[in-house]
């Protein structure tokens, strides 16, 4: 299948959010994928990252978008929770435009942190068929605590830059953690829920996806057995994501 990629014309605040879309020849559906909290480690080898992932993805039938959100690899910016949603809302809106031509319908897959931004911005009026939460964290697990090891996680740890305003006085910027989680923004979203979590994911516990599961009206869990957190990497995740979006997505 021969697939072609397009620029993403995503702007959110100013700021042009980096990112593609790859088309294939006759897509079935549309999927915008949305990464996590990133890592300064280096990448595993063999790991192309979300525009790989999303080239396989296009490959199969799918266009599929993926961004780099605000402070992230090619976007500029300072992190906020809140700038993440709204980025996230922008970069929807745009596939939807893309994908409006064909009348695609389109899916969210939301990773760890982006399965999050993905409820809040559907919670907030962001129009989408279907959601597949990969890893996602009921409640915040590393953003509880002091506000200034939060900072600190998100500069050292995850190598993005926080505002000026932020490093003087971080309570605002952590209290926005405390408006945005998933437990109390799926109770309002009435698209389709697909839960995937792994038994063995050592950074979200796996009861946060029961949890999701019992705040959601219409969700579904699948537990992976030995799995750990990122299962943008794990070929079983992907599969069950995708036999679960073509059920609800892919029209007869």
């Amino acid at each position: 299948m021969t697939v072609a990629e397009r620029p993403l014309a995503a702007v959110c605040d100013g700021v042009a959010i980096g990112g593609s879309a790859f088309f294939p020849d006759t897509p079935r559906a549309a999927l915008v994928l949305l990464h996590g909290i990133p890592s300064v480690a280096p990448p595993e080898p063999g790991d192309d990252g979300y525009p790989g992932l999303a080239r396989r993805l296009a490959v199969k039938g799918y266009v599929c978008a993926w961004a780099d959100l605000r402070a992230v690899r090619t976007t500029p910016g300072a992190f906020s929770i809140e700038g993440w949603v709204r980025d996230a809302r922008a970069v929807i809106d745009a596939v939807k435009a893309l994908a409006a031509p064909k009348q695609l319908p389109l899916a969210v897959v939301g990773s760890s942190a982006g399965a999050v931004v993905a409820l809040e911005a559907v919670s907030r009026g962001a129009e989408v068929d279907a959601l597949v939460l990969l890893a996602a964290p009921a409640a915040w697990v590393s953003f509880a605590g002091d506000p200034r090891a939060g900072v600190e996680r998100i500069v050292t740890g995850a190598g993005m830059a926080v505002a000026p305003e932020v490093l003087a006085d971080p309570r605002a910027w952590a209290a926005e953690f405390d408006s945005v989680t998933a437990e109390r923004a799926v109770r309002t979203v009435a698209a389709p829920v697909l839960i995937l979590h792994g038994t063995a994911d050592d950074v979200v516990p796996p009861d946060h996806a029961a949890r999701l599961a019992a705040a959601a009206p219409c969700a579904e869990v699948r537990m992976l057995e030995g799995a750990g957190h990122q299962l943008r990497r794990d070929e079983l995740a992907l599969d069950a994501a995708l036999k679960w979006l073509d059920g609800v997505l892919v029209r007869p």
